[in-house]
C-alpha cells in the first residue's frame, strides 16, 4: 500500500484550570506541540460544589484544548 500524502496524527492536549490567565499559560506551554496550524479552544464551565446548597453560586473554571495535526514519522 502506498500513500499519496504524509500520514498525520491528531494531537489534542486538554485540561481544566481555575483562571483565564492559567488557561492562556497552558496554551502557550503546549502550542508548539501540536503542529504548525494549531487550534485553541477555551470555554468557561461551572461545576456545582458537592457541599453547595441550591442557592450557592457555582464556581467558574475554564476548559482548555490545544490541538492540531502533526506528521507521523512512520
Amino acid at each position: 500500500m502506498s500513500t499519496r500524502t504524509p500520514i498525520e496524527r491528531t494531537q489534542r492536549i486538554a485540561t481544566t484550570v481555575e483562571t483565564l490567565a492559567e488557561a492562556w499559560a497552558f496554551v502557550m506551554a503546549h502550542i508548539d506541540d501540536v503542529g504548525p496550524d494549531p487550534s485553541v479552544q477555551i470555554d468557561p464551565v461551572w461545576s456545582r460544589p458537592f457541599e453547595a446548597d441550591d442557592d450557592a453560586e457555582w464556581p467558574r473554571h475554564f476548559s482548555v484544548v490545544v490541538s492540531g495535526m502533526v506528521e507521523d514519522p512512520a
